[in-house]
């Protein structure tokens, strides 16, 4: 809890002076029984009625001031608790956005989004609910047992017998349900992973026609967490049922046990009345130890997964500082060796990238091209050799300064539900002309049929392009940033011939001064380049122009024969 507050140091003290404030008023619930006792005892039956209008109109004043007091605390209490999640989700966010590569291959996007949703309503259940709760039923508890202490001790003694009955059981009830609090919230982010998997999967899904199939394992899933759900209903109710019992055998004895006192004229009838005013408060926190700590353990394992996130240490470390205005200088690996899972994916790399000129990168699956991608933009790091940025080594620069300097194209466009500007507008600063002009040179001639053209939305709450169509709008959003280095990993591998040529031709005709750095499994996307890099099993193994390399006779004619046979 000290730490969720320290992260948000501008309502901290707030928040506790707001605490402290509705638990006074809360708890000082405790007058009303103490007046009304004394008004039976000493007013009523003595037909004081002057008192007794005194003490009408004070208990009304006291009731606003309680009540008006209470209403304004827990309002101010939930505003800023509100502030201190929203704090807390912002820096988890935050956290997400400078964790690296390695983080996302290895943690599911269902178990993330169940972080950011039940997770974080479980701290902020426990900043708004379950602390001033405590602290109410912890003052009116004590109170409560000494004041009654002071008027019967027997009396007391005898009514805490069954409330701590309830204690006992409520301790064994939360041992057997808190673990499966936690199976239940396992079982939830299986769910929310596969919804999300067949979501994005959603065309491949109803190309393969298993529809049927995939709603079967849903239901397999959603009835797994029903079942558990349902055997932790069963467990509560079977609980509630015993607390119910032992409540009511509560108010058994105080009959029982109050009527004969009050008959033996050892307790008056004001007595009897705070008694059973009181009894609620010597029970209550036996009845409700179960929900408050049930609630506290789900709290716990909540902030347990929410720290996690908020310690995780990239493993990629970037501690560069030095600022580069531009990557219009030699970029060089210097027997660079990659290894990602325990693999060597690359291994003694050495090569130099020229400026303003263009360098493909070609090779079987799994030879390491892409790796080249993630090497330039600074996902991972090599574990050893060095690169080097003109003669300042990649490590030692900011790496704010390369992304933006770098246009970068994946192999799986990912395009953001917004309009087609704001999408080749996104991380720049363009007018919709400028767009238009972008859009134009990576051949998204398209845009014109759309009745809104360049302010059309796409992705999920409007029109659906086109796999082409999403490559090349990505492209004109690498274009828009007027990139030193433009990085195309394997663009043109799910596309069709016809569209394929005519984005080989854009790159190739490109009017704009950039470093071109093309990976792809097709000769014909690379065939063009001023150098070509052929790779296999992550070791360069031929160098040189289309025309060199063909005449070698090495993979890279094997390839293009295998590529040339295939077209034909």
């Amino acid at each position: 809890m000290k730490r969720i507050l320290n992260m948000s140091k501008n309502n901290k003290i707030s928040y506790i002076i707001a605490n402290i404030l509705l638990i006074f008023f809360d708890s000082i619930s405790f007058v009303f029984p103490i007046m009304i006792g004394y008004t039976i005892d000493s007013v009523l039956i003595h037909h004081n009625y002057n008192e007794l209008l005194y003490l009408t109109i004070f208990m009304i004043l006291f009731a606003i001031f309680k009540y008006a007091g209470a209403y304004f605390s827990v309002i101010k209490l939930d505003y800023i608790c509100l502030n201190i999640v929203g704090d807390l989700k912002r820096k988890c966010y935050q956290k997400l956005n400078e964790l690296d590569y390695y983080y996302f291959e290895h943690n599911s996007k269902g178990e993330l989004m169940t972080s950011f949703t039940s997770d974080l309503n479980n701290i902020q259940r426990q900043l708004a609910y379950n602390i001033k709760t405590i602290g109410f039923i912890v003052i009116t508890f004590i109170w409560s047992f000494c004041y009654l202490l002071t008027k019967n001790v027997l009396f007391t003694l005898i009514l805490l017998t069954p409330a701590i009955i309830i204690g006992i059981i409520s301790y064994h009830f939360l041992r057997k349900i808190v673990p499966k609090y936690e199976i239940v919230r396992d079982k939830t982010s299986l769910c929310n992973d596969y919804i999300s998997d067949n979501i994005e999967g959603n065309r491949v899904v109803k190309t393969f026609a298993i529809e049927k199939e995939e709603i079967k394992k849903m239901k397999n899933l959603t009835n797994n967490y029903i079942n558990q759900d349902i055997e932790n209903c069963l467990l509560e109710d079977s609980f509630f049922a015993k607390i119910d019992f032992f409540s009511n055998f509560m108010y058994v004895l105080f009959l029982i046990v109050g009527g004969y006192l009050l008959i033996q004229n050892e307790l008056t009838i004001g007595t009897l009345v705070i008694f059973s005013s009181y009894l609620s408060y010597l029970i209550t926190p036996f009845t409700r130890l179960s929900e408050l700590l049930g609630s506290v353990e789900r709290y716990l394992v909540s902030k347990k997964r929410i720290f996690k996130i908020l310690d995780t240490e990239s493993k990629v470390v970037l501690p560069g500082t030095k600022r580069i205005s531009n990557l219009n200088v030699p970029i060089t690996f210097n027997g660079v060796r990659v290894v990602y899972d325990n693999k060597v994916v690359l291994n003694n790399l050495n090569l130099q990238i020229t400026p303003k000129k263009t360098i493909a990168f070609i090779g079987p699956t799994g030879s390491g091209k892409s790796t080249i991608a993630k090497l330039l933009l600074g996902l991972i790091t090599p574990e050893s050799g060095e690169i080097l940025i003109g003669k300042d080594n990649f490590l030692a620069l900011n790496i704010k300064d390369i992304r933006e300097k770098i246009g970068y194209v994946s192999q799986n466009p990912f395009l953001f539900s917004d309009t087609i500007y704001n999408n080749i507008n996104y991380g720049t600063n363009i007018t919709k002309e400028e767009a238009y002009k972008y859009a134009s040179l990576a051949c998204c001639t398209y845009i014109n049929k759309f009745p809104e053209k360049i302010d059309t939305m796409i992705g999920e709450k409007g029109v659906g392009l086109s796999g082409g169509e999403k490559q090349r709008l990505s492209l004109a959003r690498a274009l828009a940033v007027n990139p030193d280095i433009l990085l195309l990993d394997d663009i043109t591998s799910a596309l069709d011939i016809e569209t394929e040529t005519k984005i080989n031709e854009s790159i190739t005709n490109l009017k704009i001064k950039t470093t071109k750095v093309i990976i792809a499994s097709k000769i014909v996307s690379v065939m063009h380049a001023d150098k070509i890099v052929v790779l296999d099993k992550g070791k360069v193994t031929e160098v040189g122009t289309h025309a060199e390399l063909l005449k070698k006779r090495g993979l890279y004619y094997e390839l293009y024969k295998i590529q040339e046979d295939y077209h034909d």
